[in-house]
């Protein structure tokens, strides 16, 4: 597994594509919706197995907090650590540069994966694309 962090510019092609299979493709995400005007400045992390992109997750600054958004990982990939290692990484580049606390909003599915980060949920269950999700801040 080789795990990179990239700019939009650099990383847009490769997480464009694992978000459209993983978030329009399969979850039925309006493709309006998935991509954002927050790509542009983001950091994008990009996992690797054998040379293919198969995961990615972004993150940014929003009102003195960063925020880990568009975790990803292709289906055949899953439950092999690939999204444990995104998270991490993420999670390091925002502390490692002082962006304060980390949020993240997560679909109420996988509250549990973000639970073993240390992430708490915060505030109601709200809809986002017409998939229940929950605000949570790595405590």
């Amino acid at each position: 597994m080789k795990l990179v962090i990239q700019s939009w510019q650099e990383a847009g092609i490769l997480a464009t594509r694992v978000r459209h299979a993983v978030f329009v493709e399969e979850q039925h995400v309006p493709i309006e919706l998935e991509l954002d005007s927050i790509d542009s400045r983001a950091w994008h992390a990009l996992a690797y197995l054998n040379g293919i992109c198969v995961g990615t997750g972004r993150l940014f600054i929003e009102n003195d907090h960063s925020h880990i958004g568009r975790m990803a990982v292709l289906a055949p990939y899953r439950r092999q650590g690939l999204g444990s290692a995104l998270l991490s990484t993420l999670v390091q580049c925002a502390q490692a540069h002082n962006m304060g606390t980390i949020y993240l909003n997560a679909q109420v599915s996988v509250i549990p994966f973000y639970a073993k980060f240390h992430f708490i949920p915060e505030g109601a269950i709200f809809n986002d694309a017409g998939i229940p999700h929950q605000t949570m801040r790595l405590n």
